[in-house]
C-alpha cells in the first residue's frame, strides 16, 4: 500500500470502530487505521491535508450516523478532492438497494459493504488499492 495513504474508519460504535481497526490491522491493510465517531471530525482532519497531492485517503464511512451523516460527509467532502485522492467504502447496516444505488452517485465511493468488515474483504481491498489510487 502506498504510504502516504491513511485508512480512516467513520462510525458512530464504539464496537464497531474497535473491531474494524483489528480486521484492518489484521489484514495488513494499515498497521495504524484512524478512526472518529463524528464525520465532522474526519472532515476536519482531512481538510487542512487535501492540497497534499502525494496524500491519499482510504476511508471506511458509516451511512447512519448523529450529527451528520455519511451522505452530508460525502456531499462536504466530494467537491473539495477527487477519486485520485480519496476512496471511500460504504460500510453500513442498511440492506437498502436505494443507499447501494445512492452511494454509486458519487465518484469517491468505490464500494458498498455491510457490517462488519471481515478479514478477506479488507484483504481484497489491499489488492484493489494500488489500482484505484492510481486509477480514477
Amino acid at each position: 500500500m502506498n504510504s502516504n495513504t491513511e485508512v480512516l474508519v467513520i462510525d458512530d460504535d464504539p464496537g464497531v470502530i474497535f473491531l474494524h481497526k483489528i480486521i484492518i490491522r489484521e489484514s495488513g491493510l494499515s498497521k495504524q487505521p484512524l478512526s472518529f465517531d463524528e464525520a465532522m471530525d474526519a472532515l476536519d482532519y482531512i481538510g487542512p491535508k487535501i492540497n497534499s497531492k502525494d496524500h491519499k485517503f482510504l476511508i471506511f464511512l458509516d451511512i447512519n450516523m448523529p450529527y451528520m451523516n455519511g451522505w452530508e460527509f460525502l456531499n462536504k467532502l466530494s467537491p473539495l478532492t477527487n477519486s485520485d485522492q480519496v476512496k471511500v467504502i460504504m460500510v453500513t447496516s442498511s440492506l437498502s438497494q436505494s443507499d447501494r444505488d445512492k452511494a454509486n452517485t458519487y465518484d469517491l465511493v468505490v464500494d458498498f459493504m455491510e457490517k462488519p468488515l471481515v478479514d478477506f474483504q479488507c484483504k481484497s481491498i489491499k489488492q484493489k488499492l494500488n489500482s484505484w489510487m492510481t486509477n480514477p
